[in-house]
Order: structure tokens, then C-alpha cells, then sequence
């Protein structure tokens, strides 16, 4: 499906229901507690609810504030970007051209640069390499549009989880400062 996958296929695929899979018999788990490092760095395999599609789901946090949480899905062995969540992210470039296949929403950031402090979402869009296309959170849906301290990076993990529909009940033990 990667090769020719529509930006619609993209969004049907964020929106079907996930469950973490447990990392040694691969079986859905209803529930799951993660206890929290520093930095925060997290690998999760999901499956979808009708069990035809596997992802990953990748939380990765530095120790300069920076937190990043990416959502691909795997197929025969590929893995495609189908959202990424940047938190003091790398600088980043949109394409500059737009295709028919690109959202209304993105045409206003063709060829935007953002800078470090600029939090952004990146999306699958048809035409272009995966994740080339970001919006700033503050223009976006997503809930939380800054970081404040590692508590904040539970919330955004919760909000992350429920906005690409992972079911599977998510406990967050915080770290002790």
C-alpha cells in the first residue's frame, strides 16, 4: 500500500483502533504502566483492532527539552512515517510546491522553515516523501501546544496516544526529581 498510499489511506490509518502489543508474546494488551526515564525513550508495536495493520509507535526525548513522537506503520518490512509530534525539533522546511493531493490546511506553510523553538506536527501527505509536510501546533487540533517540564511530556504522550486511537489504557509512573 506504501507506494501509491493517499493521503486519505494515511488518515483512515491514523484513525483505526490500536492496542500495544506486548514486547515478548506479541499479544494486544488491554492495559500497560510505563515507568518513566530521563531522557524518555520508548519503542511500542501496535496492531490494528482487525488485526491487518502493525505499527510503531516511537517516543524519543533528549536531554536538551527536545521530545519527539513518531507513529509509522510497518509493511513487509518498511516502515512509513504517517505523523510525527515535534517538540523542539530540528529545523525543518515544507516543500515549496503543492500537489492536488495536499490539504488546504498546509498551503499556507509551503515552503515555511521552522526553528528550533517552533513546536509542529508533521502529516503523510501523497506526493511527497513521508513526513515532508509539518503545520505549527498552534495552528493544529493537537491539545498541547508547548512543553513545560516531564510532567508535560506525560500529557502529550496520553493526548498522542488518543489522537492516533490506541486503546490500549496507558498508566505513566513519573519520574522522581
Amino acid at each position: 500500500m506504501h507506494m501509491n498510499m493517499t493521503t486519505e489511506q494515511s488518515e483512515l490509518l491514523l484513525k483505526l483502533p490500536k492496542k500495544i502489543l506486548n514486547n515478548k508474546n506479541k499479544e494486544p494488551l488491554l492495559e500497560i504502566i510505563i515507568n518513566q526515564q530521563y531522557p524518555f525513550r520508548e519503542r511500542f508495536e501496535l496492531l490494528s483492532n482487525d488485526e491487518e495493520f502493525y505499527f510503531l509507535w516511537e517516543i524519543r526525548q533528549s536531554s536538551k527539552k527536545k521530545l519527539k513522537i513518531n507513529l509509522h506503520i510497518q509493511e513487509n518490512g518498511t516502515k512509513i512515517g504517517l505523523m510525527r509530534l515535534d517538540y523542539y525539533g530540528n529545523v525543518h522546511t515544507n516543500p515549496i510546491n503543492t500537489n492536488n493531493f495536499l490539504p488546504v490546511k498546509f498551503h499556507k506553510y509551503a515552503g515555511k522553515t521552522f526553528n528550533i523553538d517552533e513546536h509542529h506536527i508533521h502529516y503523510y501527505v501523497q506526493g511527497y516523501k513521508p513526513l515532508a509536510w509539518a503545520i505549527p501546533l498552534i495552528d493544529d487540533d493537537f491539545e498541547i501546544k508547548t512543553i513545560e517540564n516531564s510532567a508535560g511530556i506525560n500529557d502529550i504522550i496520553i493526548s498522542f496516544s488518543k489522537l492516533i486511537n490506541i486503546e490500549t489504557k496507558i498508566q505513566i509512573n513519573a519520574i522522581l526529581l
